[in-house]
């Protein structure tokens, strides 16, 4: 009797399947509606020009090991690095100063707010065996960026 009833049940539930898949299902939904929209291009722009004052130091150091006073020497490259505001004229937050490496590495070097467009840095000299260029990065609090070119290699 209970094979009969799973029988039954099996065969009834698969004929429902097969048939209830070949009605269609239908649905009507009608709607219209007018939109007014504008859409500009927007632009974000690099600083128009970067300054970049540079020199080379040296500084001298001494200590006494308990034996002799031993001497050392440090070299140094510093630089003030300055830009004019973006003409961007919404948005602005800030500006990041990039270093850009002979063996394809970028380094930030300092990130500034909007109204902040100066940097200085001091580093060892050594640094400069890498033929480093500066750029500047304008941010935005939209997320969009502009990138001025890159500056001539630093050296002393």
């Amino acid at each position: 009797m209970n094979r009969l009833r799973r029988a039954s049940t099996v065969i009834g539930l698969s004929l429902a399947v097969v048939v209830g898949s070949g009605i269609a299902a239908s649905a009507a939904f009608s709607d219209t509606t007018s939109v007014q929209q504008s859409i500009t291009a927007g632009t974000v722009a690099a600083p128009a020009s970067m300054r970049i004052d540079d020199y080379c130091s040296t500084t001298t150091s001494s200590y006494w090991n308990g034996t002799t006073t031993v001497y050392t020497t440090n070299y140094w490259y510093n630089a003030t690095i300055t830009w004019p505001a973006s003409t961007t004229t919404r948005g602005v937050t800030g500006y990041r100063v990039m270093a850009h490496l002979n063996n394809g590495q970028s380094v930030l070097m300092e990130q500034t707010t909007a109204t902040t467009r100066t940097v200085s840095a001091r580093v060892e000299r050594a640094y400069l065996n890498y033929s480093p260029r500066i750029s500047i990065i304008t941010l935005t609090s939209y997320g969009w960026t502009a990138e001025t070119p890159r500056s001539a290699v630093l050296a002393c």
